[in-house]
């Protein structure tokens, strides 16, 4: 699959999506110039921003990450997994860019725990 930023980059327009890509060019500056400590506050920040989304994908994503390479790439994926959502939720159509198997497993990460 492509880096998931060049399929949400066709959305740009969309503002949310906009905000989010800007928010994962930033998160991937720090982690590549190993700007640790502002990835971690970055990613800090980006919790309450998304406060009930993080809560949300913590609880099914039992595994909290104990390093800087796992931080970073726990928040690429609730990143990837959030840009998505917001388009799904916004009715457009990903079966172009998308799988129809990361399509299903991007709803399965939203329907509310039983």
């Amino acid at each position: 699959m492509n880096d998931y930023l060049d399929i949400l980059s066709n959305y740009k327009n969309v503002k949310d999506v906009y905000d989010l890509i800007e928010e994962v060019q930033k998160l991937r500056y720090y982690y590549s110039t190993r700007q640790y400590d502002l990835m971690i506050n970055h990613i800090r920040n980006l919790t309450l921003k998304y406060f009930i989304e993080t809560l949300e994908w913590n609880s099914k994503n039992k595994e909290q990450p104990i390093s800087y390479d796992a931080a970073y790439q726990n928040a690429e994926n609730f990143l990837r997994t959030k840009g998505f959502t917001m388009l799904l939720q916004k009715g457009y159509d990903l079966s172009q860019h998308l799988k129809q198997e990361e399509i299903n497993s991007i709803q399965q990460m939203n329907k509310p725990m039983e």
